[in-house]
């Protein structure tokens, strides 16, 4: 099964190099991280915030604009090591500003894309479920799993050119959907494993006390962990798809 292939080769890219994987991610990722938890903005907190002050919600857009910077920044670095074998000189990646410009832009756009299309699905079928089994907990994992698995799918087809942007492409926006026409069922599988890797990551926190040193040590080393194999599934899509390599 392919998406499973593309699944655990995406896993042996990030702790088959995990030194490199270490080294490109380590300190950007740390260092967002103590911006968050400085300003007190962890999981823990924010589902504890019911409404948001004017000041808690200025915490939550640093926090926000830190985060996503690391992420962009790790994410570019990471696929040109991959594709390009391109090694930090320090204990740093570089720091292209233009090249993170223009894959945020693309980032943003499909994510708003997907966004849009994630709330007229958890529309339809919220309306469609609780309409035919009332609310309870299952009507709610059912309506999740409808929701998130096809956004997924949409996500990733289109991000297939996002390796290719940070490895100074020339693509159109829409090449990595082209690319991979006729896959959708593979697509399809991938997010679900995706999915299903996110869920069995993020459970341990259930299990752990709330606002404890070990939840919060979890949500950092989880945290890594779905970052950097989110950001593999990535390389292996470009690769395999747009550049035609072969799945080792």
């Amino acid at each position: 099964m392919k998406a499973w292939a593309i699944f655990v080769h995406s896993i042996r890219q990030v702790f088959g190099n995990l030194p490199e994987a270490l080294q490109i991610s380590g300190l950007i990722y740390l260092a967002q991280m103590a911006i968050a938890i400085a300003l007190g903005v962890t999981t823990t907190a924010m589902e504890a915030t019911t409404e948001p002050t004017g000041a808690e919600a200025t915490k939550v857009t640093i926090a926000m604009m830190a985060m996503l910077i690391a992420l962009m920044w790790i994410a570019v670095a990471w696929h040109r090591f991959v594709l390009l074998n391109e090694r930090p000189a320090g204990y740093l990646p570089q720091f292209s500003l233009q090249r993170l410009g223009r894959y945020a832009g693309r980032s943003i756009l499909i994510a708003l894309l997907s966004l849009l299309i994630g709330m007229v699905l958890w529309l339809a079928f919220g309306t469609l479920f609780v309409g035919l089994f009332g609310l309870t907990w299952l009507t709610e994992l059912l309506i999740v799993i409808c929701v998130i698995v096809p956004v997924l799918t949409f996500l990733y087809r289109l991000s297939t050119i996002l390796p290719g942007v940070a490895v100074d492409r020339d693509l159109g926006f829409a090449d990595g959907w082209v690319a991979t026409t006729g896959e959708t069922p593979t697509i399809l599988i991938l997010a679900f494993l995706s999915g299903v890797a996110a869920i069995v990551l993020g459970s341990p926190l259930a299990l752990l006390p709330e606002g404890s040193i070990l939840s919060l040590l979890w949500q950092v080393i989880s945290g890594w962990v779905q970052m950097m194999i989110s950001a593999s599934i990535l390389t292996t899509l470009y690769g395999h798809y747009i550049e035609k390599r072969a799945l080792l």
